[in-house]
């Protein structure tokens, strides 16, 4: 797969329940001081290694954060420009975040700290599956962007939509979809660019929760954050019951344009519905093979991809944290568009 690189900037609906700090790009993160050196600015980066420390840094702290991860992560973040700090809130959790612009893309991206959390979910959560035993993983910090890769992002990276198509009318800033992680893959190559492990997807969507859901355990607050399977969906999928939910989210049988819903604690968009998000490893049994303290992989080949999130065609349900959604060879070849995905970049100390 060739692709030319040409893009634009893409304007990102902000957040309901974010405060912009409205500084200039650029200006408060500057470039590393001469002479800086790297043990010193790895020690200054402690509180990117646990989420729970991370929580309690203040506006002031995070922006300093921001400038020490650019110095020791030079290569990483060389191909982003950063952009604000802005303070995200949802599920009881809050966070100040730094956002940055992917210049070759325009898509924002958000600066995640790491740290150890629990994938999974307990026995008492209603519907959970059996291949949600609970499993403790610890990450490092990276970048995540705040939506779905967007057609726009998309096909001005490759040049061309090729045997794709959109067969959702209008607007360029819906969420790709109908790729498979083979695609996936090829983009972010050429992008210098990754997508999400599973632990990394769980971890980003949660944003320090263990509830549910990222806003809290009420599902019909999912109203308010995703685009799932409701009544405007055609008669015979609500006929089928416990596809679609009871209320009136806006979009019937198709996406809406990324970041139309409310954000999780991380600044995140559409981490529960709109596409189902394509994971970088294989489903394994979490017992089977153990994540990779770092990224989270999980190594090997099952033969099974794995998505998460749920979509506009599922229910609640399926849009939980902790679902884990596996997709056979045929499938994760593209060609269904309920899936898309998410792109990332590890940071590793």
């Amino acid at each position: 797969m060739r692709v030319l690189i040409t893009f634009t900037a893409l304007a990102v609906i902000a957040c309901a329940t974010a405060q912009d700090v409205r500084l200039q790009p650029d200006k408060a993160v500057g470039a590393p001081s001469e002479g800086t050196n790297r043990l010193e600015v790895a020690s200054s980066l402690e509180a990117l290694r646990e989420r729970s420390v991370y929580a309690s840094q203040d506006r002031e702290a995070v922006e300093d954060l921001a400038r020490n991860a650019r110095a020791y992560w030079q290569e990483e973040f060389s191909g982003f420009t950063f952009q604000r700090v802005e303070r995200f809130s949802a599920g009881g959790v809050s966070h100040w975040i730094s956002i940055w612009l992917h210049r070759e893309t325009g898509l924002e991206f958000v600066l995640l700290p790491g740290g150890k959390f629990q994938m999974g979910s307990p026995a008492s959560e209603p519907e959970r599956k059996e291949d949600e035993l609970q499993d403790w993983v610890t990450l490092d910090p990276f970048l995540v962007a705040r939506t779905e890769c967007t057609w726009k992002a998309w096909t001005q990276v490759t040049g061309e939509t090729g045997k794709l198509g959109n067969p959702f009318a209008g607007s360029d800033k819906l969420p790709i979809s109908g790729v498979g992680p083979v695609d996936v893959e090829a983009w972010c190559h050429e992008t210098l660019l990754a997508f999400p492990t599973e632990a990394q997807w769980e971890y980003m969507c949660r944003a320090g929760t263990t509830t549910a859901w990222s806003m809290g355990e009420n599902k019909n607050d999912l109203i308010r954050f995703a685009n799932l399977g409701s009544l405007e969906c055609p008669e015979d999928w609500v006929k089928m019951g416990g596809i679609t939910e009871s209320w009136y989210d806006g979009y019937g049988a198709e996406p809406a344009e990324a970041g139309m819903f409310e954000c999780n604690a991380f600044g995140l968009f559409d981490v529960h519905g709109n596409l189902s998000e394509w994971c970088r490893d294989y489903y394994f049994d979490y017992g089977m093979v153990k994540a990779e303290k770092g990224t989270g992989m999980r190594s090997g080949d099952s033969g099974e991809r794995l998505a998460r999130g749920g979509n506009f065609g599922g229910d609640a349900s399926a849009a939980r944290s902790a679902r884990r959604l596996t997709a056979g060879s045929g499938i994760s070849s593209g060609g269904n568009h309920g899936f898309g995905f998410r792109p990332s970049l590890d940071l590793l100390f």
